[in-house]
């Protein structure tokens, strides 16, 4: 500034001593006095913010603050020399040593005779004797304690615990279930891949084959040429699958056991021709067409009048849905020797696969079946889609003297799915395999 000498560096003294850079005064902080600047004359301004008199002030605190502590001191003996004295008299000295001793390692006395030895204005506002004896009760001496002045925190945020699935919930009800039980196929089962052969009562065109029981002469290459279209409805259901001798099963394997009503035969839907039905349901589905699945056990508890039974269902059900353009009968055969030997049929060009056979009715026997042939041609042009793709899946057609209730209608058939040999997923798997062929031909009309 104009006017103003350059700033020289001075030491001023203070009470006779170097103070340092930087010292607390009071409650006051000096900083850096050497860099002050000195006003004419040579004095020292006071530090910004403090007035002379203030400084003057802390001076005299500072001087008499030595006489003050002395004072203090010496009043804190005496009362310790009095109490002592009055110990004596009024105890037992032992008993009092003991007390003294356990008083001396109190932190709260050493805190409290530290706590003396500081200025005034930072002393604890509690005088000792009530430290003294605040510090012998856990609940005084914490009533007492100065509650910390809180820290900000950041406010921990709960954790969402996240909510059961309803799958969840269903797993920790459901028991633990023990392991599936098993079983093997028995040996000695012969398995065999039955096929057309040059005897008389073969009849064959082409890759045709009829197994004719009648006294009926057979042109297959004319009733090939004569079968008719399978269309779907415009409305309704397209098919009817059900079951006359529903109970009928399989050999035993793996998991696939049962409780037997008869010799090979059970009531478990999950194990005899009702579960093969629906899985050709399901093929039959998955390519558009409507099915309906009669999961009715005719032949229980009365093998022998099944037929009866099932003939008046399917009869209900063309007269409520005439739209139905395919009625299949699903069973298993029975292939046993003389001996006793049981066979298996396989398909031979598919793994682990039974083979099909379908069985058509006539009016041999005398009984009304005006459409037998037009079944019969149905069944010639089913039989060669089958042989185009797995040529030894499907067994030669038998037609036979019975009309196994395919009297109702121009598209019924009776098909049997491997014989009782064969395991239930050697029958699922040709079960599967026809169905394919039947939603094929739907689709290629």
């Amino acid at each position: 500034m104009e006017g103003v000498p350059a700033a020289t560096h001075i030491k001023p003294s203070f009470m006779g001593k170097q103070p340092p850079s930087s010292q607390y005064i009071g409650k006051y902080h000096i900083l850096n006095w050497q860099q002050l600047q000195p006003l004419p004359g040579g004095s020292i301004p006071p530090p910004p913010g403090i007035g002379c008199g203030e400084v003057n002030a802390m001076q005299k605190n500072r001087t008499s603050a030595p006489l003050l502590r002395g004072v203090r001191q010496g009043i804190a003996l005496f009362l310790t020399a009095v109490a002592l004295w009055i110990v004596y008299l009024t105890a037992d000295p032992a008993v009092a040593l003991e007390k003294l001793k356990q008083l001396a390692q109190l932190d709260q006395l050493t805190a409290a005779l530290v706590n003396l030895e500081l200025p005034w204005d930072t002393q604890p506002s509690t005088p000792l004797w009530q430290q003294v004896i605040l510090g012998q009760s856990s609940l005084l001496a914490g009533a007492a304690q100065a509650t910390p002045a809180p820290v900000a925190t950041e406010t921990p945020q709960p954790t969402a615990t996240p909510e059961p699935t309803p799958e969840e919930e269903e797993q920790d009800k459901t028991p633990e279930e023990p392991p599936a039980k098993t079983t093997t196929a028995p040996d000695g089962i012969i398995p065999s891949t039955l096929k057309a052969t040059d005897s008389p009562v073969y009849a064959t065109y082409d890759t045709v084959s009829i197994r004719n029981y009648t006294d009926y002469t057979l042109d297959v290459k004319a009733l090939l040429e004569a079968a008719p279209k399978l269309t779907p409805a415009q409305e309704g259901p397209d098919i009817l699958i059900y079951h006359s001798h529903a109970t009928e099963a399989y050999t035993m394997d793996g998991t696939d056991m049962y409780e037997e009503s008869d010799s090979y035969r059970t009531l478990n839907t999950e194990q005899n021709m009702v579960r093969v039905g629906t899985e050709m349901t399901k093929i039959l589905e998955a390519a558009g067409l409507e099915v309906i699945h009669d999961t009715t056990l005719y032949d229980y508890p009365d093998y022998n009048d099944a037929y009866n039974r099932s003939s008046q269902a399917v009869k209900e059900t063309l007269d409520k849905y005439p739209s139905i353009r395919l009625v299949i009968d699903v069973h298993r055969d029975a292939l046993v020797a003389n001996d006793g030997t049981i066979y298996k049929t396989v398909a031979g060009t598919v793994e682990n696969c039974a083979q099909v056979m379908m069985v058509m009715g006539t009016d041999s026997l005398g009984q009304t079946h005006p459409n037998w042939r037009v079944n019969l041609s149905l069944a010639t042009s089913i039989q060669k889609a089958l042989a185009d793709k797995w040529s030894t899946l499907a067994r030669p057609i038998a037609l036979r003297t019975s009309r196994f209730n395919q009297h109702y209608s121009t598209g019924c058939l009776l098909v049997e799915i491997g014989s009782h040999g064969n395991t239930l997923q050697e029958a699922i798997t040709a079960g599967r395999l026809f169905a394919r062929t039947i939603a094929d031909l739907f689709q290629k009309q």
